[in-house]
């Protein structure tokens, strides 16, 4: 069974519409896709629509930006149950975080010369990233790039970078459990921690109820996936794997390093059911 389970779309920072993805992964062989778009499921419908006409299953899923002490953790949570007002309620609070460190960041940008308007961005819904905020630096002229935007203004630390106010880590993982769903930490080798360091972080999420570790992420070195699932069968998490496809020039590695699941994940994602 070949899966990704790390997918954005237009929803978010994505340059695929859901259902355009759904197809480039039928076009790549995959069986299994998640999507996991930033802080957002209003793509996920659309995609399981289009899944079934593909003969690709779709996941549901979330990736929540988080905040523990000063670092960025991000936290995927699959299966949620979308359909309620509670939930709708929860993630419109995500967004609202997000819109408001995307309006202080617009600010000190034009203090630098550098006019963006939100509204020129095409939203409908959408979630709006850093990354759409430097596309749209690139389209008017201020930057050659995406990377060049961040290195230069808005990259961690960088001179119009803004802290967005976050759910704390723990707070993300007792979200997606209050919605029924299951949550997994992605990509840990981006935390940048010791062994050591991390697995006593890891330790703090298992005692709330973290379910499993992106341990096959598309750049873990063949040590790093190793590790990371050395620490899955420790602490009894079920491991996942993706390309954090965002375009053809961000995580080109869907389809060629495919994730395989383990019985444990496919019996904790509802793969087994199929």
């Amino acid at each position: 069974m070949k899966c990704d389970l790390h997918l954005h779309t237009t929803c978010s920072d994505g340059s695929f519409t859901p259902e355009e993805i759904v197809a480039f992964a039928k076009e790549k062989g995959i069986e299994v896709i998640a999507i996991t778009d930033h802080d957002t499921a209003k793509g996920v419908e659309l995609a399981q629509r289009e899944g079934k006409r593909q003969g690709v299953k779709v996941i549901g899923g979330i990736e929540v930006s988080t905040l523990s002490g000063s670092k960025e953790v991000h936290v995927l949570g699959f299966n949620l149950d979308t359909s309620t007002k509670q939930f709708a309620q929860d993630v419109n609070r995500l967004s609202q975080m997000r819109n408001n460190r995307n309006k202080q960041l617009v600010a000190k940008l034009k203090k630098h010369g550098i006019d963006i308007n939100l509204d020129d961005i095409q939203s409908n819904g959408k979630s709006i990233g850093r990354a759409d905020i430097a596309k749209e630096m690139v389209a008017k002229g201020y930057c050659k790039d995406v990377p060049e935007a961040f290195e230069k203004y808005i990259g961690n630390g960088k001179k119009c970078y803004v802290q967005v106010k976050r759910m704390s880590t723990i707070e993300a993982v007792q979200f997606i459990a209050k919605h029924k769903g299951v949550s997994v930490l992605a990509h840990p080798k981006n935390l940048h921690m010791t062994h050591e360091t991390f697995e006593k972080f890891l330790q703090s999420l298992v005692k709330v109820g973290l379910c499993g570790i992106e341990a096959d992420y598309f750049t873990h070195t063949t040590a790093e996936r190793k590790f990371y699932n050395q620490m899955a069968k420790k602490y009894n998490l079920f491991v996942t794997g993706g390309s954090d496809f965002h375009s053809t020039t961000y995580g080109v590695a869907i389809g060629k390093k495919s994730f395989s699941p383990n019985t444990l994940t496919k019996r904790k994602l509802g793969l087994d059911q199929d």
